[in-house]
């Protein structure tokens, strides 16, 4: 049951990410965020990639002044508030829950490149172990690995998706065009036939 309550305690409990949310009864919100958080540490944890550790510390942030904001709202406002999980997992229980085609391939892109940089680490840490940090060869493949190729992928990213957006502007473009030409085709249709 939904329920404004102590603004003291709400600020205490909502250090921890969804806490505060269930403090003042939307469960399924604070169980988004609790999970949520718990499962991007686990991912930083598990792949060693210290770049992800942004993701965990924006769900922090960002579940903190959720559960603050949602506190501090009005009666009215506050009633009208629904309680929903979050990032689109509310069909969940209901098998409502799809992904696209596109979706899943984006989703197999990913898996696999965080699955090759994972798998790096430990053959490098193996290497590293037979030959030590001493060889300078080991050490600059290191390097390029860790700076460069990264950087190299990021940026090949973003040329892809200006592209696509450019191409999808396009698309749009051009079936509006074919549809404007549809329209005065089917309106000198109507034309002829008055005559």
């Amino acid at each position: 049951m939904k329920k404004k309550k102590n603004r003291f305690w709400l600020f205490i409990l909502s250090l921890v990410p969804g806490a505060g949310h269930m403090y003042m009864g939307f469960m399924k919100a604070g169980l988004s965020f609790m999970l949520g958080f718990m499962v991007l540490c686990v991912i930083v944890s598990i792949t060693g990639i210290s770049a992800f550790a942004v993701f965990p510390i924006v769900m922090y942030v960002y579940s903190f002044f959720h559960a603050n904001n949602i506190g501090g709202l009005d009666d009215e406002s506050f009633a009208a508030m629904e309680d929903t999980y979050l990032f689109g997992l509310d069909g969940v229980g209901k098998h409502q829950l799809t992904i696209g085609q596109k979706g899943k391939k984006a989703v197999a892109v990913v898996l696999i490149v965080v699955g090759l940089y994972m798998l790096w680490n430990v053959i490098f840490e193996i290497l590293r172990g037979f030959f030590g940090w001493d060889n300078p060869i080991l050490k600059a493949v290191y390097y390029i690995m860790r700076d460069d190729i990264p950087r190299a992928v990021l940026g090949i990213a973003v040329i892809w998706f200006g592209m696509v957006l450019l191409r999808g502007k396009k698309t749009v473009d051009r079936q509006t065009e074919e549809n404007r030409v549809k329209q005065i085709e089917q309106q000198d249709n109507v034309n002829m036939y008055e005559k």
